[in-house]
């Protein structure tokens, strides 16, 4: 079961059957998608890819959630620990990793940071482990400061898909 979770301004909502055209359009936007992998997806890679979220929250209790606005109902973003293998090696891939995306008009607003520190905050009483991992595009410097204000720290430069991206850790600081 997907935990609903509600800040002053957003509802980090569960991934539903319904919201996938709202998802496809989010993530094929250019300002999404720049600094993920450059291009638009096609509908079927978005399709397996938003089953294997809702398929992640079934397996191992955690996954992506939509970032929804309390007042409009507007889906913004995504958030949350999306299962990905990245093959990062030790010190990442055997983490849950973080991740948060959102379409440009809501960027620059406190949108993500309140999202994600309702996430995180999910995230660190759950249990599930001691830390968090990210990765970054260097370029990415709005995603950069964001992940300082949550408590990331940079750990290395770790080769993806063609590009040297930076990884992230945040430890929690006590666990129950």
């Amino acid at each position: 079961m997907v935990p609903e979770i509600e800040t002053e301004r957003l509802q980090l909502a569960a991934p539903l059957l319904a919201d996938f055209n709202a998802f496809a359009r989010l993530v094929n936007l250019p300002e999404v998608y720049r600094f993920i992998n450059g291009r638009a997806r096609p509908e079927t890679q978005l399709w397996a890819a938003y089953m294997a979220n809702i398929g992640a929250w079934t397996a191992l209790g955690r996954g992506m959630w939509l970032v929804k606005r309390r007042d409009t109902g507007a889906m913004i973003g995504q958030v949350g620990f999306p299962c990905a293998m990245r093959g990062h090696g030790v010190g990442f891939d055997e983490f849950p990793e973080a991740g948060w995306l959102f379409e440009g008009g809501a960027q620059g607003q406190g949108y993500a940071h309140e999202a994600m520190s309702a996430a995180l905050g999910w995230f660190d009483s759950a249990g599930q482990a001691d830390r968090a991992v990210c990765m970054i595009d260097p370029a990415n410097v709005g995603s950069t400061r964001l992940a300082d204000k949550l408590g990331f720290v940079k750990t290395r430069l770790s080769p993806f898909e063609g590009a040297d991206l930076q990884l992230f850790e945040r430890r929690i600081s006590s666990l129950p």
